[in-house]
């Protein structure tokens, strides 16, 4: 019987066994962190022995998703692991979705969004919590779209818009340049060859989205960040500054400096930093 194909095959053709699944959710069980993440790493390697490159799971709860293994760090990191995968920024940002206004909508977006993990994992707590959501995924690489598209589409969820653009400082075309190992890590260019895709503003975006505000943005753009954000500062109105910011931090010197700094200059408080990343804050009454 042949190989299903990836890209068209119905979600569920690339299913775990009953076994392999057990396995998967035993090691995200474990209580200890520690523990979690040494069998995390031992059973994703089992599963991957027998050359699978590919696995339709559900990653949060009630989020499904076709995860592509090989070419792609974070994907291979959720297939065992979405318990521990980025857990001290998602913790960060349940917090923040737990203490807002729960008699409205919660709004987010994903700037730089892959194959839309934060996505899945902000509409899962929607559903924990019983709160309205309605999510942005900023993804221009056709091929993470397609993946983030797939996965939204297998779980079901119409709340999401998908923009196909690159985030840049001003209107125009740019090119996407492809890192040979990690699907993650591709980044805007303005030169070179490759796919081209439209850049436009965050504000554009917001605004062509009809957003009136955002409760929590996570930014992870490869380093054009400060950029896009310097821009948006200068152009957008205060009520459209996110409350939260999530943003990737490992490009920078320290806080202070990139976008994070910029992120400082206009207000925004720094309330917890981890590896790479950091969450910011702009407090009551420096927002409309």
């Amino acid at each position: 019987m042949p190989e299903p194909d990836p890209i068209t095959a119905p979600y569920g053709a690339f299913a775990l066994s009953s076994f392999e699944e057990s396995l998967r959710r035993f090691a995200m069980a474990l209580p200890s962190y520690r523990l979690r993440r040494f069998a995390e790493s031992t059973i994703r390697r089992v599963l991957m022995s027998n050359g699978r490159n590919v696995a339709d799971v559900e990653v949060f709860p009630g989020q499904h998703a076709r995860l592509h293994m090989r070419d792609n760090r974070c994907e291979k990191r959720v297939f065992v692991g979405s318990k521990t995968w980025d857990r001290e920024e998602r913790a960060s940002m349940r917090r923040q979705f737990r203490d807002s206004d729960q008699n409205r909508p919660f709004i987010f977006v994903d700037a730089g969004a892959n194959a839309g993990f934060y996505t899945l994992s902000m509409l899962a707590d929607a559903e924990t919590n019983g709160r309205d959501l309605k999510a942005i995924a900023i993804e221009p690489d056709p091929e993470n779209r397609r993946r983030l598209e797939f996965n939204l589409n297998a779980s079901s969820d119409k709340r999401v818009t998908v923009v196909p653009n690159a985030l840049g400082s001003e209107e125009g075309e740019a090119v996407l340049v492809q890192p040979e190992i990690n699907r993650g890590e591709v980044r805007v260019s303005e030169t070179g060859e490759g796919v081209r895709v439209r850049l436009t503003t965050l504000q554009t975006v917001l605004e062509e989205a009809g957003v009136e505000r955002v409760d929590i943005m996570k930014m992870d753009i490869e380093g054009f960040e400060e950029p896009v954000l310097n821009t948006f500062f200068g152009d957008a109105p205060r009520n459209l500054w996110p409350r939260t910011i999530l943003l990737e931090t490992r490009h920078e010197a320290g806080i202070t400096e990139g976008a994070a700094g910029l992120c400082l200059k206009h207000g925004y408080e720094v309330v917890q930093q981890m590896r790479q990343n950091a969450v910011l804050t702009l407090p009551s009454g420096k927002s409309s």
